[in-house]
């Protein structure tokens, strides 16, 4: 059964791996077009091919590929929009996001060194941080608090910090922190409160008032009755099981030690995910 296992864990890792050199040739075709369409294209190249290179030495039993391999392949989908002529969608754009929040998990050492043959760390070292240089690209701040302020984001509810500031708060403290040794709660708790007071201020515009018990619930209704129409359900129930999971790594920051490059890791996921919720939107659709 062992060898059973590892074979599936193979076969799955090589799937991920396939889907990701595709998005790296697409890529490199989408780069062809012009504006924000080539800005995609390369984007998308250049993180495949340093995704490739850090998962060329990774043990396929160490991660769970199902959950990659999905959110690359929702990606592929939207670059054969792309160059089968169709115009640069807003999902299109934020599958990026989304291929994004997964990479983020590759780019911290810790996270894949135990999984790499000690012959190979160095060189998967460097790979790691060339991942990491690659999503810090990606990790657009500015455009995120452009899109909270956007949609009003900025003084939401009474006693009670904005969304904004809680963004703003969370990168500070990562940024510039305090001492040497700041607790990562400094950061990740307030990014945590962030997502939470925006989801809970979407829930409040949306059209129809429904019940959401779960995490995964409320990303959910806020899909169905605010996301723009060309957003795919698959792409929505991506954002309803990344999130659970991502609360829940968040809130460990309270009893957990991270380290710096964990916190880094887990913002960094935070800020994808955001600006995909935010950038999924349709503006009409909001009370």
């Amino acid at each position: 059964m062992g060898m059973a296992a590892m074979s599936s864990d193979q076969e799955k890792k090589d799937e991920l791996q396939e889907l990701i050199r595709r998005g790296k040739a697409k890529g490199e075709s989408i780069v062809a077009r012009s504006g924000e369409r080539a800005q995609f294209g390369q984007y998308i190249a250049d993180l495949a091919d340093a995704s490739d290179q850090v998962l060329k030495n990774v043990d396929p039993s160490g991660f769970n590929w199902e959950s990659y391999a999905s959110d690359w392949q929702y990606l592929s989908e939207q670059q054969d929009k792309i160059l089968g002529g169709m115009a640069a969608s807003v999902q299109s754009m934020a599958s990026a996001n989304t291929a994004s929040y997964s990479m983020a998990d590759f780019a911290t050492a810790n996270n894949v060194l135990p999984f790499v043959p000690s012959r190979r760390q160095n060189e998967t070292r460097e790979s790691v941080q060339r991942l990491s240089n690659v999503l810090t690209r990606r990790t657009q701040k500015d455009a995120v608090l452009a899109l909270l302020n956007q949609y009003g984001f900025a003084g939401v509810v009474a006693n009670q910090q904005s969304p904004t500031d809680l963004f703003e708060t969370a990168w500070a403290a990562f940024e510039k922190p305090v001492t040497a040794s700041s607790s990562a709660s400094t950061s990740l708790i307030p990014m945590r409160e962030c997502v939470n007071v925006t989801i809970a201020a979407l829930l409040r515009r949306r059209p129809k008032q429904e019940r959401a018990k779960s995490e995964a619930d409320k990303i959910l209704s806020i899909c169905d009755q605010l996301f723009a129409a060309s957003i795919s359900r698959s792409a929505m129930e991506s954002l309803a099981r990344r999130w659970p999971i991502l609360n829940d790594e968040l809130s460990s920051a309270k009893q957990k030690s991270y380290t710096r490059e964990e916190c880094e890791r887990l913002l960094r996921k935070s800020t994808f995910f955001l600006g995909e919720l935010l950038e999924s939107l349709d503006r009409s659709k909001i009370k």
